[in-house]
């Protein structure tokens, strides 16, 4: 109760700030994971937290999020050509810094990076559930989207995210037992939602 309470006044003090404000953002993430042989964007999970804007100039924000995200990857089975179930899931806390250009009326394209740290990892391989052990703990990633404002509080948002580093190690290995290097794991995702503009 005290958390939330925290939270409630730190929201409304923020708002009350010149030059500043807050958002909230609930949606859903389209996942994949390259390197993983399972294409498409086929793993659904939630995306959801808070950003703090602060205005630079006429043109510019600044933003500051913590976000909760499901990603991972899912196999689509194919009846024809029955092959064994495979689910990645990978949930992270992220704290992504972004730069927001504010010109237009109704649309806010941004960009951005983001630091995620893994809370839950779980491979779910014909319902036989593990950890993926090599799965690293953190995650730095590139975000690119924007801002459709239906009203000034509601927008509609779309971003897309990958990662920069890798989140597990692959190793490439050429006829016999040859390694010839190592080929990284990335996240990479589209988020749909919706933000709610908390100033006043």
């Amino acid at each position: 109760m005290r958390i939330f309470t925290f939270l409630f006044c730190a929201i409304a003090g923020v708002c009350s700030a010149q030059d500043f404000g807050a958002s909230l953002a609930l949606g859903a993430n389209f996942s994949q994971v390259d390197g993983d042989h399972l294409a498409g964007y086929n793993k659904l999970g939630m995306n959801a937290g808070l950003q703090i804007n602060r205005k630079i100039n006429n043109d510019w924000e600044g933003a500051f999020e913590i976000r909760f995200s499901m990603k991972g990857a899912k196999k689509v089975l194919d009846p024809d050509f029955p092959t064994p179930d495979l689910k990645l899931s990978y949930h992270y806390l992220e704290v992504p810094l972004l730069a927001k250009y504010t010109k237009y009326d109704k649309i806010t394209p941004y960009a951005g990076l983001a630091i995620g740290v893994n809370v839950f990892n779980e491979r779910d391989e014909n319902s036989i559930r593990t950890e993926e052990s090599a799965l690293r703990p953190m995650e730095t990633s590139f975000i690119l989207g924007g801002t459709y404002f239906i009203t000034p509080k509601v927008g509609i948002d779309l971003r897309h995210s990958m990662s920069i580093t890798t989140i597990r190690d692959q190793k490439l290995i050429i006829q016999s037992a040859t390694v010839i290097g190592n080929a990284g794991w990335r996240n990479r995702l589209f988020t749909l939602g919706l933000v709610f503009n908390l100033s006043r």
